[in-house]
């Protein structure tokens, strides 16, 4: 999208959003909680069903889930998962001791997932904008793209690759080799060290030539016979 369209698309999608929000949070009553923070906590109760809590005296308590032990205090608020103390939720081993001590779990949950916090996020909201077709005219000049200099030297025909991108095989894997048969480079390049399909023919017409040249046992007798 064009730059001007997608800002407006993005100005748009926020003020829908915001709106939404807006109008929820006027009618949330003092202390309720917000929509997230009701589903973490109904999935999380759902959770603590396979806890057992200990309690140890003082506020401490030890729940046990599956084959791990937790310690947790209700005063200051942490369980040894840190879940509670990261997201401000009670995690579903503090759950397990709360319900087992007849409590209510809104009590320990962070003021941040609360009406009060979430008006204050909410409290204003993005007004509508006329179309730029309805903005005055200020008789200011237009702003016009740069001008694009075309830069010094031959322009790169390969676009440079990253630092860990592959590179680019040079040769084309259909090349055969002319010594072991075998695709992928040619027979200058081959490191098995296999033979030519012209080599032992080659040789044997090198070796019959040579046989000639210095000559053979008949050669021998009839130079010795004219002798």
């Amino acid at each position: 999208m064009p730059v001007f369209s997608l800002l407006e698309a993005i100005r748009s999608w926020c003020m829908q959003r915001v709106g939404a929000r807006f109008d929820k949070a006027v009618d949330m009553e003092e202390g309720q909680l917000t929509a997230y923070a009701l589903k973490e906590l109904e999935e999380r109760t759902a959770e603590s069903r396979l806890c057992y809590a200990t309690a140890c005296g003082g506020g401490e308590f030890e729940v046990r889930d599956g084959h791990v032990n937790f310690p947790i205090r209700l005063a200051t608020r942490s369980c040894a998962c840190g879940k509670w103390q990261i997201c401000g939720i009670p995690c579903k081993h503090a759950l397990r001791v709360i319900y087992d001590q007849r409590m209510n779990p809104h009590d320990f949950i962070s003021p941040w997932f609360k009406a009060a916090a979430y008006k204050l996020t909410y409290a204003e909201h993005i007004h509508p904008m006329a179309d730029p077709s309805q903005w005055p005219d200020f008789g200011l000049p237009s702003i016009q793209p740069p001008t694009i200099k075309r830069p010094s030297g031959r322009p790169a025909k390969k676009r440079k690759r990253g630092e860990n991108e592959p590179k680019k095989g040079k040769r084309n894997t259909n090349v055969k080799c002319g010594k072991c048969r075998e695709f992928g480079h040619n027979s200058r390049t081959c490191k098995s060290g296999g033979t030519s399909a012209t080599g032992p023919s080659t040789s044997k017409s090198g070796a019959a030539g040579a046989s000639t040249s210095n000559g053979g046992p008949n050669t021998r007798k009839r130079s010795k016979a004219a002798a």
